[in-house]
């Protein structure tokens, strides 16, 4: 699903409901600099380097370089249909600010970066153009500390110092500071200053200066403290000082800041949600979005319940994020959306598992140890060894058809869906192998070895030094890898189509005898008892239950017994109260939960289980000498 500035109001709040239901969220990146081309860099020699040595350079380039693109993919298996759903989203991100936040931000584009965009048919201007605006959680912050800083006047303006050769200044002084004690000495409830005033001649249309403007703003705050200058944009007003009244103009001030930096937020919410960040910090239903609604469109009636029961679900479960060679995203990803990079690797390691607890990188999965994959396998090598694998159940959701439709190679959106389709299978694969389970047929195992010893025959020495030198080349770089060659993605999940695992049912056919069937029905005066209300199960109940009463009467009997029996019944006390009797839970409707017997390779490994203890929260960085990174404990 494409979203870009236009959409991003109508999708956001069906963004945050897929990453509130999904198990987890892979993401990819699309940068406009990479930090193998970093300006000045030396070039890699024949030693490696450190993985403190990686995390600087990368620091340095995701200080000077933007996200161009976000793509994210959220997974959820469902229960129902037995299968994964995945939904992609490919989010086009702005660099740009809205210039009265105060704040500025420099964009840097590399050279080597854009050529390689361009010859892949990406469109360099789409990001500034349809691209969807962003504040990073340090620029929010220092925004608004700014603005209310200029409005409680704490912030002291440097005045303007005039010179004698300044004539016409100091006449324009002159006679704004005449005019203002003319006035006050009136009843006139407020004064325009403006470049003719206590000029003899008067334009048709009033106007000043912003320099004058700001001889005028100091000339009240130096002489006259009990008025308030107030900027227009033609002339400056002159009115009395109201305590009550200032405060109330200062607090919808602030207000305004708070609603520019809420519609300034953008892609921040959707950080906010994967990082399980308050996405409540300000409220996105009150702020309008220029012409496209508001931050979040409320389209229908309840989407403000909607809003708050995925706020309520983000706060419980916060999905796994995974991705592929993800080290170099991980450090943008924090670089933008959060603030300034930790000056250590150990700093940043802690701050991103406060993030983020549990992440998972496909990479790491392909290469360990006891992988089947050779030890530097591409995105594309690893989507086309896994594309024939028919578990787990993958498939598109229907709202998400896009990349069925078109081959989009170098988009973030595509690449975070073959990341989440390695992560199924790839992870189910290997589970299910160190399991010791059958997980192919004997004649796709057969056909395996036979690929196996035929790959071992004509495997020279001259292929694995090609091998080699691929690695060097393109892992010691940066590690990121994109699809080159068009790869099917998952089909696309058509409700209407029946699951290959439960058979189309058969059409009921109508009785056509019905009509002649006798009518057994009863008629209304033998019905008239059948029904039972409140009181016919109240004069069941045996008031006295230590009696030997060997059965309740029937509720006819009732009733047919005389008036005055009845009236002479005397009421018999329990023996003790029901408050005293202990609660014995009923389990004779209890029924056994069918419990379903899963297939090999059907589900990944649950996130609990001993398997991501292992594989999680491991980030491989080809080109270093340690080539792992454990970021921290998988808990």
């Amino acid at each position: 699903m494409e979203v870009d500035a236009a959409s991003f109001s109508h999708r956001l709040l069906g963004l945050l409901v897929s990453i509130s239901e999904a198990d987890f969220v892979s993401f990819d990146l699309e940068l406009s600099g990479i930090p193998s081309h970093l300006p000045g860099r030396k070039k890699a020699g024949r030693d490696r380097k450190t993985l403190e040595d990686r995390y600087e350079e990368t620091k340095e380039a995701a200080e000077r370089y933007q996200i161009l693109q976000v793509g994210i993919t959220c997974a959820r298996f469902d229960y129902l249909a037995n299968k994964y759903i995945l939904r992609p989203y490919n989010i086009t991100i702005s660099s740009l600010l809205d210039a009265r936040l105060d704040i500025e931000r420099d964009i840097c584009i590399q050279s080597g970066a854009a050529t390689f965009l361009l010859n892949n048919g990406f469109d360099l201007g789409l990001p500034f153009s349809k691209g969807v605006q962003y504040l990073s959680r340090e620029e929010a912050a220092r925004a608004k500390q700014m603005a209310y800083d200029r409005l409680d006047k704490k912030n002291a303006i440097e005045d303007l110092q005039l010179k004698d050769e300044d004539v016409d200044s100091l006449d324009f002084v002159r006679r704004a500071r005449e005019a203002i004690t003319k006035w006050k000495a009136s009843s006139v409830h407020s004064l325009d200053i403006t470049t003719h005033t206590g000029l003899p001649e008067q334009p048709l249309i009033p106007a000043i200066s912003r320099f004058e403007k700001r001889l005028v703003h100091q000339l009240v705050r130096a002489e006259f403290p009990d008025l308030v200058s107030i900027g227009r944009s033609e002339c400056i007003r002159i009115i009395d000082f109201d305590p009550l009244r200032e405060a109330d103009n200062t607090r919808r001030l602030k207000n305004r800041v708070k609603e520019q930096i809420a519609k300034q937020t953008g892609f921040r919410w959707v950080f906010e949600a994967l990082a399980k960040g308050d996405i409540q910090q300000a409220d996105p239903f009150h702020y309008p979005q220029g012409t496209s609604g508001y931050i979040i469109a409320a389209d229908t009636h309840d989407v403000k319940d909607r809003f708050d029961r995925t706020f309520e679900r983000l706060k419980k479960h916060q999905p796994v994020l995974v991705g592929h060679n993800m080290f170099t995203d991980l450090v943008y990803f924090y670089r933008t959306f959060v603030g300034e990079l930790p000056d250590t690797l150990d700093d940043f390691c802690r701050e991103l598992h406060k993030l983020f607890p549990k992440i998972v990188d496909t990479k790491y999965l392909a290469t360990h140890a006891e992988g089947d994959l050779n030890a530097s396998p591409t995105l594309q090598e690893i989507a086309e060894r896994l594309e024939k694998q028919s578990l787990p159940d993958i498939v598109t959701h229907a709202d998400h058809p896009k990349y069925h439709n078109k081959q989009a190679f170098h988009e973030a959106g595509y690449d975070s869906l073959l990341t989440a389709t390695i992560m199924l299978r790839l992870s189910a694969k290997i589970d299910a192998e160190r399991q010791g389970k059958d997980i192919l047929p004997a004649k796709l195992n057969a056909e395996r070895q036979e690929k196996d010893t035929l790959a071992a025959a004509t495997d020279t020495q001259s292929e694995k030094s090609f091998k080699s030198a691929l690695e060097d080349q393109v892992m010691m770089e940066d590690g990121r890898e994109k699809v080159d060659e068009p790869i099917p993605p998952p089909p696309i999940d058509d409700p209407n189509q029946p699951s290959p695992q439960s058979p189309p049912q058969k059409k009921k056919k109508r009785n056509k005898g019905k009509k002649n069937k006798p009518n057994t029905a009863k008629q209304p005066s033998e019905r008239r008892f059948e029904t039972r209300n409140m009181f016919d199960s109240l004069r069941e109940l045996r008031l006295n239950p230590d009696t030997d009463d060997p059965a309740p009467s029937s509720p006819s009997s009732e009733e047919n017994q005389p008036a005055e029996a009845t009236e002479k019944a005397e009421w018999t006390p329990p023996s003790s109260s029901w408050q005293d009797e202990p609660f014995v839970q009923d389990t004779s409707a209890w029924v056994p939960i069918e419990t379903v017997q899963r297939k090999p390779m059907e589900m990944i490994p649950p996130f609990d289980s001993g398997f991501w203890t292992e594989f999680g929260n491991t980030l491989r960085v080809f080109g270093t000498r340690e080539a792992v990174l454990k970021v921290a404990k998988w808990i």
